[in-house]
Formats: C-alpha cells, structure tokens, sequence
C-alpha cells in the first residue's frame, strides 16, 4: 500500500491535487454533518431528509450539464473554479446560521452541494492526464480513496466537536477555509501536453451534441450501463444510511448529536483500514472487486439492526467504509480505462449527478420507510439491497473483466524512454494509435536516405541496422525511426528483418503530437537521437536509426 502511495505522491502534480482533495472532501463533510443537525433542530428526521434533497438534487440536475465545462476547458483550472465556489458558497452559509436565516442555508447548501458534486469527476478525470503509469494511476485513486476516508473521519469529528462547543455557524466558516486552502494548491497545477479538450468539444458540434456525448457513452454500450447503475443503487443506499445515522443517534441510541458525527466518523476510519486492500489490487479484475465491495457495503447495514448500544454500529459502519474505499479505487479506475479522455468529465459528471440524484432520493425514502416500518426493520431492507443486487449480476461483471484489460501494446509503450514522460491517458492514446505490421524474412521495413514516415517498435522478431557500415540488431521492445521524425531528415539507417517479426508502427503526426506536447518527452527524444547520430559517427556497434 505505502508503496503504491508514494509512487503517486511522488508526482508533485498529483500530490498538490491529493492535497487540495483532502482539504475539499474534510469541509464537504464537516458541512455535512453540520447541515444534519441544524435541520434536525429545526424540524426533526423528516427536515434531514429536506436538507438532504434541497443539497444534492439541484446537483443532480445541473451537475450533467456543467461537467461538460471541465471538458472544454482546462481540467485544473475548472477545478480550481469550482473551490473557490465551494469556499463562497461555505462563507455565506456561515452568516446565513448566524442569522437564523434557514431558507438560506439551505440555498448556500444546494450550492456547496453544486460545488462538491462537480468537483468529483473533475478531479478523477484529471488523474489519468497527471499519472505517467496504469500502477501510478490505480495508486493516484486509491491516494483519492484514502484520503477521502480521512476526510470522512476528520469532517465529521471537526463538526462534532465544534457543534458542541460553538455552533454550525462555525462549522461552516471552516469549511470555507479548508477549500480556499484547496484552490491555493490547484492554482500550482498545471497539465503539459494534455489533449486538446475544446477542440474535441467543438468537432462533436454544437452545445447539445456536447452535452448528449456523456450520455451516449453510457446509454449505448451495456457494461457502462451496469457500472453506473450499481453506483446509482449504491448512492441510493448511501442517501438512506445518512438519515438513518441520524435516526439511530437520537431515537435507537439515545444519544446526542455528537453521536452523529462519531457515526460517520466511523466509516472514515473504516475507509483507511480499507484503503490497503484498494492500494493492492491489480488491473484486471476491477469489476468482480467492485460487486463484492458493494455487498460488502450492504451486509454491515443490515447486521446494525439487533443492537441496542452504539460501539457495535460503530464497528459496522466501519467495515462499510473499508469497503467503500475498495469500491471507490476499483469502479473509476474502470471507468477511467473504458470511456474516451475527452469526454470523461462528462461521463463522470453524469455518473456523479446520478449519484447525488440516488443519495437525494434516499433521504428522502429512508424517513418514509422509518416510519413505516420503524427504524429497525429499516436498516434490514436497506441493507439488503446491494447484495440481492450482486447476486443477479455477478456473472455480467465476471464478463467485464475478461473483456475490459489495458491493451497489450501499453506493456511495448512503457519500454520506450521517450514515452516515460507521458500521462497514463497519453500513452493510451499512443497505444490505440499503433498499427501492428507483420514482416517476412528479409524484407526492408525502412531504407536509408527515404522520407520517414513512421516510428516502429519491435513487438517479436530479429531485425538487422546498418548504417555506414555498422551493424546492430533489433529485438522485441527495441525501436527505430524517431531521428528523421524528431530532426526532420531522411532516413539515416536501413532495417530489415532477419527472421518473421511483427512491428507496432506509429505514424510520423501521431508520433510527433505525442513526444513534442510534453518538454521532458521531448528532451529524451532528441537526447536518444543525439546519442545514436553520436554513435554513427563515432562508436562502431551502435544502433543509429
């Protein structure tokens, strides 16, 4: 775990966006909690449940729309945006508490929930742009993950403590603070040769084709379907389980408000005992590990229900935070993998505004169904619904991971230095871009002094290099062609196949696009060129290309 962790951390980018989450995803929380017990006195169960739609349904609705924005502008300032929006939005619920004045925290409240929704996808659709490996960007979400679960932790204990010190008012004036922290280290991030997001946004047509491409992404392919329906179902759960928490504090529990914070409390700590298992798990079984999550996540819910005092809800609401930090890694790293860079913000817009939709909507069933059926009983059916759902699914999930793995090619990708530099999205997109090419024995796959067209690494074979009399060869991994692509001269080597190979060729744009758009790709691409051409003249046995 530590490892992986640090591999992410190391990426000074990352870490500045890491910190900036912290911060962000602890106010979100502390505002959470806050809002929980100022509608509770206000007006009860049924007035959380109010709170809890008047925050996250207006998010729901807009959310769609104006993710499309983080994929039109740059990702880091649309992030950056979007905290100082969050920190205002905080600063006027603060004189909204102090003034009594309820209607407007709860209109301040539909904007922090604005804020935070958008911030999410934002900041996953902005990883694969940052991290430079698969490893580095499984680490960077599980670095999400855990820190979210920190957040969940302190969020509420901050608000805990403070409530029963002060009041809400101050809760939310530091929450303000925590995310104008966060807009200082987003205004230090900025990505280098990342893809041209307007651009793509303008080829797709006018405002609406933009805005329908997310969700075309989703509709018309099955396995993004069952993705976000599981996460929607979850939500759902999630939006009852905050209403119950409140429930069970005051009417299963008999305890104070303080007790709401402990509770969710619970589930950050929880998150960071689950985070070792999201930081250890491989790339290839995302969705297996995303269902059992999720019944892991339901089970501990329905287990509340026998007890009578608080220490053993408090262990099961931590069992649901591990869980959900291993649901959180595996399921966006999977979304991450299967829908296109230049419309992921709008994907995970949606996914994020059908996600605050399902938690809305679950505030809103819970209190209905306490009512109903009592409080209890509640827990029971709530948490029964991931793992009967798993169940009819499982199979369906089973097949996304045999279908849904990092394309071969990425393995040939890693092996070239000057690609090393690259963002896991970037190199990608490289990959996707390269045209396998099957060669015999003996023929010529470039001839010195010809126009080059196309840069090529070896995926299997022998090939021979001459140039001026010196001899190389070439076998899987190795690569050829980039010194009359990078310094824009004929070729400066002949190569041919000693024996049946098959070559990966990257065309002379692509090439260029991918190695120009980033200094340090750039810098090792000429040095690589610097040294062979050095070679050439100099060293007999080199590899001149």
């Amino acid at each position: 775990m530590f490892a992986a962790l640090s591999a992410a951390v190391r990426n000074p980018d990352i870490r500045r966006v890491e910190l900036a989450w912290g911060a962000a995803i602890t106010a979100e929380w502390a505002h959470f909690v806050a809002l929980g017990v100022f509608a509770y006195e206000q007006g009860g169960a049924s007035a959380v449940g109010i709170a809890g739609l008047v925050r996250l349904l207006p998010a729901a609705v807009v959310a769609p729309f104006a993710a499309s924005l983080g994929d039109r502008f740059r990702r880091e300032r649309f992030l950056l945006a979007l905290t100082l929006v969050g920190s205002l939005a905080l600063g006027g619920s603060a004189a909204a508490a102090s003034a009594d004045a309820e209607l407007l925290v709860y209109a301040f409240a539909a904007l922090v929930g604005l804020a935070s929704t958008l911030i999410r996808p934002t900041l996953q659709a902005l990883l694969p742009s940052l991290a430079r490996t698969p490893t580095e960007l499984i680490a960077s979400n599980g670095a999400t993950s855990t820190i979210e679960s920190l957040g969940t932790l302190l969020g509420p204990l901050l608000a805990g403590v403070l409530v029963s010190v002060a009041d809400v008012g101050l809760v939310f004036a530091v929450g303000a603070g925590g995310l104008l922290l966060a807009a200082v280290f987003l205004s230090r991030v900025r990505i280098e040769g990342g893809i041209d997001l307007a651009a793509a946004t303008d080829d797709e047509g006018g405002a609406r084709q933009v805005l329908a491409a997310g969700f075309r992404a989703i509709a018309r392919s099955p396995r993004p379907r069952l993705v976000v329906a599981l996460i929607v179902t979850q939500t759902f759960v999630r939006g009852c389980l905050n209403v119950l928490i409140v429930v069970a504090a005051f009417q299963v529990f008999d305890a104070g408000a303080e007790a709401v914070g402990y509770m969710t409390a619970a589930i950050g700590v929880g998150g960071l005992i689950g985070a070792v298992g999201a930081m250890t798990l491989g790339g290839r079984r995302l969705a297996v590990a995303f269902g059992l999550a999720l019944v892991s996540w339901g089970v501990p819910i329905a287990l509340i229900s026998p007890w009578s005092n608080l220490a053993p809800a408090i262990f099961l609401l931590a069992v649901v935070g591990a869980a959900n930090s291993v649901e959180d890694v595996a399921v966006f790293t999977l979304l991450q993998r299967i829908v296109p860079d230049e419309i992921l913000t709008r994907v995970l817009g949606i996914v994020w505004a059908l996600a605050m939709g399902g938690v809305a909507l679950g505030s809103i069933a819970a209190p209905a169904l306490v009512q109903i059926i009592g409080a209890r009983a509640a827990f029971v059916v709530i948490g029964s619904i991931l793992p009967m759902l798993i169940l009819v699914t499982y199979r369906r999930l089973v097949e996304i991971d045999r279908a849904v793995a990092p394309a071969p090619e990425l393995e040939l990708i890693e092996q070239v230095p000057m690609f090393a530099p690259l963002s896991i999205a970037a190199k990608e997109r490289v990959a996707a871009k390269l045209v396998p090419l099957s060669v015999h024995a003996g023929d010529l796959v470039i001839r010195a002094g010809d126009t080059g067209d196309c840069f090529y690494i070896v995926g299997d074979g022998e090939l021979d290099i001459s140039a001026e009399g010196l001899h190389t060869t070439a076998h899987q991994a190795d690569y050829f062609g980039e010194i009359a692509l990078l310094r824009d001269v004929p070729r400066t080597a002949t190569v041919e196949a000693i024996v049946d190979a098959k070559l990966y060729a990257l065309e002379r744009n692509d090439f260029l696009a991918a190695v120009t758009g980033v200094s340090a790709a750039y810098a090792i691409g000429h040095a690589v060129a610097d040294e062979r051409l050095a070679h050439t003249t100099h060293s007999p046995g080199s590899s001149p290309r």
